[in-house]
């Protein structure tokens, strides 16, 4: 299969930077090749819709160049400039033995570790709502984040109301989750915020879910990172916007398992990794019936197939990691 090099002079523009408040050091560039089967196993035919994640430059990481097989379609997930790779793949009919189709994605990424320096806000300055960092993270978006849940709209009153301002409220609202919810049931996919908050436990998702409620439910905005550790481990953060400052960096998750550790503001790439996806359950239009995405972690995959007699469908996929020196 014939692979198609892409260079892209978007790419190669000038890293997305935050204001100076936001200290990116420990610079580092990896090569990341991702590959993936699409197993059909069964008597019938099958269709399957598959999307795999690429990695695009934003606020904490640049793409410098990736390569990707030539059929596949780039398309938009959802309107906050994230992009994921589409395949349809036709695996027609086969009888009881498996039929398999191969993908290789390559790309070369440059990452860092962050450090916010808070010492140098000085005023917390009021957010302009036509401001696409504003009105593409706030309200709801269910059932993962609900602004209108009255329990924890209760909490979000008591912690603004002990807050002086934005800034202390998000650092509030990170202790607090790291406090009261214990981390549990790892890459067991996003469940909703209800169950998460009747549970008082969740994976890195689900806690962060938690952490975005609650600042977007006093009107600042904030949302899921999503992505991999050079190591192939999936992760999910958040981060929150401040006007005229940028968007800064927090890890609830990190907090509640390290106490001690302040990771408000302060990331270490090790920890974090790769982002593939901002915000969550994001819409894909390439389909004839557009498709939810809830949270799409690079060499994982959403899948939608259709089967007939009985037909399956087997996804297989391995990432191979190396840093350049």
């Amino acid at each position: 299969m014939k692979s198609l090099l892409i260079f892209s002079s978007l790419i190669l523009s000038a890293w997305i930077s935050h204001a100076d408040i936001i200290i990116k050091h420990n610079q580092k560039s990896y090569e990341i090749e991702v590959s993936t089967c699409v197993e059909h196993w069964g008597m019938g035919e099958s269709t399957t819709d598959l999307f795999l994640a690429y990695l695009s430059t934003n606020e904490y990481q640049k793409c410098h160049q990736f390569e990707v097989d030539e059929n596949a379609v780039m398309t938009k997930l959802g309107a906050t400039g994230d992009s994921c790779f589409y395949y349809k793949i036709p695996l027609g009919r086969k009888r009881h033995f498996g039929k398999k189709v191969y993908f290789n994605n390559k790309f070369i990424l440059e990452t860092a570790d962050i450090k916010t320096d808070f010492s140098q806000i000085r005023e917390i300055y009021p957010y302009d709502q036509c401001d696409p960092n504003y009105y593409n993270y706030m309200g709801s978006d269910l059932p993962f984040i609900d602004v209108e849940n009255r329990s924890l709209f209760a909490v979000s009153q008591v912690i603004y109301e002990e807050s002086c301002d934005n800034l202390d409220y998000a650092k509030r609202c990170y202790e607090f989750v790291a406090k009261h919810f214990d981390y549990g049931q790892p890459e067991s996919g996003f469940k909703s915020l209800n169950y998460t908050l009747m549970n008082r436990k969740g994976d890195c998702g689900n806690l962060s879910s938690v952490f975005v409620t609650l600042l977007r439910m006093q009107d600042i905005p904030a949302r899921h990172l999503m992505g991999f550790r050079p190591d192939g481990t999936l992760h999910v953060w958040a981060d929150f916007y401040l006007a005229n400052y940028g968007w800064i960096p927090v890890d609830v998750t990190y907090k509640h398992d390290y106490p001690s550790g302040d990771y408000f503001g302060n990331i270490k790439f090790e920890h974090n990794g790769f982002i593939v996806q901002r915000g969550i359950a994001h819409q894909i239009d390439v389909l004839e019936k557009p498709k939810r995405i809830t949270g799409l972690q690079t060499y994982t995959y959403q899948v939608a197939y259709t089967k007939e007699h009985n037909a399956k469908v087997y996804i297989q996929r391995k990432v191979n990691c190396i840093q350049k020196i």
